[in-house]
């Protein structure tokens, strides 16, 4: 019995590009990066929920009352403000490390004895025996010290200075950051929907 045209055996379909070694697989491996905004003037970043929630009070107050409008210039303030955090904003580019640097990042910095007992109090309460990994107080710096692209650190001394610097919050920006980067895992999802709708409507694909 003859097999139809339209499915007859042909070659046999090329493999994704590059991925035809293991060597050209790695060659093309991007360790995730992340870009974090860390607003450097956090009082004019606090300062702007607040103003916008007295914006709102002003516009109520100014539809109801026949006086002159406050509004105009509670918004100007928050424009100010607005764009005084705007201009202290930096962008810090973190970029995971390969697994064997991180490891060894990660040996350096081991729980201290305190936190080792303390881990032990909350294990014995939970019935959890979950030691900690690292101390953070130390891990911290030296991981996003050694994943940080953006801006360019010139020295040690020169980032340990900015380190000290930060707030418990700016800090936690980083860091939290500096372990979803690390540890997180890459995965695109499925093609965006919004996308291939627009393209459609372009005659794309």
């Amino acid at each position: 019995m003859s097999v139809p045209e339209t499915f007859q055996a042909g070659p046999a379909p090329a493999t994704t590009a590059g991925a035809g070694t293991l060597a050209a697989v790695t060659s093309r491996i991007q360790r995730p990066r992340e870009r974090v905004p860390l607003y450097l003037d956090a009082e004019a970043a606090s300062q702007i929920a607040d103003a916008e929630a007295a914006l709102e009070r002003a516009r109520e107050y100014d539809e109801q009352h026949n006086e002159p409008d406050t509004a105009p210039a509670i918004a100007q303030h928050l424009r100010e403000l607005e764009d005084r955090a705007e201009a202290s904003k930096v962008v810090f580019v973190l970029q995971a490390v390969p697994h064997r640097h991180y490891q060894k990042l990660r040996a350096q910095c081991p729980p201290t004895d305190t936190q080792v007992e303390e881990a032990a109090r909350r294990a014995e309460a939970s019935g959890q025996d979950v030691l900690p990994a690292f101390d953070p107080d130390t891990f911290a710096p030296l991981l996003v010290r050694h994943q940080l692209l953006e801006p360019a650190v010139v020295s040690d001394e020169e980032f340990e200075a900015f380190w000290e610097e930060l707030s418990d919050g700016q800090l936690n920006q980083l860091w939290s950051t500096a372990l979803t980067v690390q540890l997180g895992v890459t995965d695109p999802g499925p093609k965006s929907a919004l996308a291939s709708e627009t393209l459609a409507s372009f005659g794309l694909s």
